[in-house]
């Protein structure tokens, strides 16, 4: 049997190749606003990971131009994920063909900015007189969960509408009663008898703080609950009116680091 040995020179050269087809590529672009095509003004980071190795990269963002540069191995595909407070939560993918030699290439990218105050979710979620979540609500409770999940710093502020009292069923006819009287022009006197007050309607106290409490227990497993959801009352509304009475916003733009 014959053996065939490859000269070391041959393995050189092909090691040598190997390596030259994996040269570092300066990867460099800028990641800005969808909302304003602006830098966000934050401080952000760019993980970026080799779906190949899983080397990790984290690149800062510079917040005033939203530039950003990475030297990497060329010939590998890459995931990023754009991490910061005041951002909502965004992957994207890269591939970087191989390379023989050193050179630069743009990658530009968005990310959208968290806002206070934006509705997220506006919904009639209980019924008149009662503090059980219907279907809708649930639903879009389960949905911001979800994001507050998704982003770990987001907060959330829950507006519940401030339901008035029913108004008590009407009274059954009284006889009239003799509280005044006025002479006609032929001298007869007329009875007259002051109009009801009208009935005290005043907020549900009681079932706002049992809807409070019903849309709470949704939260439990959010980290940093108590920082990140914050409820307040909404406006009054009548027992009768059909209009939502949960509503849903971004909270302050924050890093709960600063608690």
């Amino acid at each position: 049997m014959r053996l065939f040995l490859i000269p070391p020179v041959v393995l050189g050269l092909g090691f040598l190749q190997l390596l030259a087809q994996n040269a570092l590529v300066n990867v460099k672009g800028t990641v800005l606003d969808e909302r304003t095509g602006k830098p966000l003004g934050h401080e952000m980071d760019m993980i970026i990971t080799a779906e190949q190795t899983g080397k990790k990269y984290v690149v800062k963002v510079n917040s005033a131009t939203g530039e950003y540069l990475q030297p990497l191995p060329s010939g590998q595909r890459y995931s990023i994920l754009f991490s910061s407070y005041a951002i909502y939560r965004k992957t994207a993918t890269l591939e970087i063909p191989p390379s023989q030699k050193f050179k630069e290439l743009t990658f530009n990218f968005t990310v959208r900015s968290l806002q206070e105050g934006e509705i997220l979710a506006d919904v009639r979620a209980f019924a008149a007189g009662s503090a059980e979540l219907n279907t809708d609500g649930r639903r879009e409770i389960e949905r911001i969960v979800g994001l507050l999940r998704e982003n770990r710093q987001m907060r959330v502020v829950i507006e519940i509408a401030q339901e008035r009292t029913a108004p008590p069923p009407p009274p059954p006819p009284a006889p009239k009663k003799k509280t005044s009287t006025k002479k006609t022009k032929k001298g007869a006197t007329v009875q007259e008898t002051p109009p009801s007050p009208p009935p005290a309607v005043t907020v549900n106290q009681e079932l706002y703080t049992a809807r409070v409490q019903a849309v709470t227990s949704l939260f439990t497993d959010i980290r940093d609950a108590e920082i990140r959801v914050q409820f307040r009352p909404g406006a009054e509304q009548d027992f009768s009116s059909a209009a939502p009475n949960l509503r849903i916003l971004t909270g302050p733009v924050k890093s709960i680091f600063e608690e």
